[in-house]
């Protein structure tokens, strides 16, 4: 049945109509591996002119992908998923990517604006995770602070296998290396090292994976990983 929604006239009926017969949310997915087509819900909503998505990608309601006159490119590897209420943002220059086999879950906020957003493969984002590679100006008290302007320190980088908790900030010029785990609420404002555990806010490390705590480590927090 997916195969039919490129016709003209057909395809929208056609998504509909398939998931009516899978069932509501992620009985979904599986849409997504009938062919290599992806699978773009019909209330998703999306105006981005230099989008690519790859085969197979899971692009659930709800979901926004959306690109300012200015802004850069939207990229989604294979086999993506984005859950509903995501929304994909850029601007300023900015860009997203997204690799092969990563999974962002619901109500997260991915804006690349300035500088961009770069997440890896087999990276899993809990729900509403932020990411932003930019801040406001805001030194200036004669102005409103939405008169300022926004400034950048770098782009956020996710290599590949990373995990963050649910709720995880990731603030602008953060690299998070590959292999690592971010506790559910921690605010990402400095670089965390390849299989490092982190929570907090600020986030700090506290184990690398595959090793004991050190000696004046704080376990605490890692349950709620």
């Amino acid at each position: 049945m997916m195969q039919l929604s490129t016709v003209p006239g057909v395809g929208w009926i056609t998504v509909r109509l398939a998931g009516v017969l899978v069932g509501p949310y992620k009985g979904r997915r599986i849409l997504a591996h009938v062919s290599d087509k992806p699978y773009v819900s019909p209330r998703a909503q999306i105006a981005c002119p230099r989008l690519q998505v790859g085969h197979s990608c899971f692009i659930d309601d709800d979901v926004t992908i959306f690109s300012h006159p200015d802004g850069g490119e939207i990229r989604l590897g294979d086999r993506v998923h984005l859950y509903r209420g995501t929304i994909l943002e850029v601007g300023g220059g900015g860009s997203v990517v997204v690799g092969d086999d990563s999974h962002i879950q619901a109500g997260c906020n991915v804006k690349g604006f300035l500088r961009s957003v770069r997440i890896g493969r087999n990276v899993q984002v809990a729900p509403h995770c932020g990411f932003s590679p930019y801040e406001h100006n805001f030194e200036d008290i004669t102005s409103p602070i939405k008169d300022q302007g926004i400034r950048s320190a770098g782009d956020i980088v996710l290599e590949d296998d990373v995990w963050l908790g649910q709720g995880v900030q990731v603030l602008e010029g953060v690299h998070i290396g590959r292999g690592a785990v971010i506790g559910a609420g921690a605010v990402v404002s400095k670089d965390i090292p390849a299989y490092a555990v982190a929570v907090g806010v600020p986030a700090r490390v506290i184990r690398f994976r595959g090793k004991a705590a050190s000696p004046d480590g704080d376990a605490q927090g890692v349950n709620d990983l």
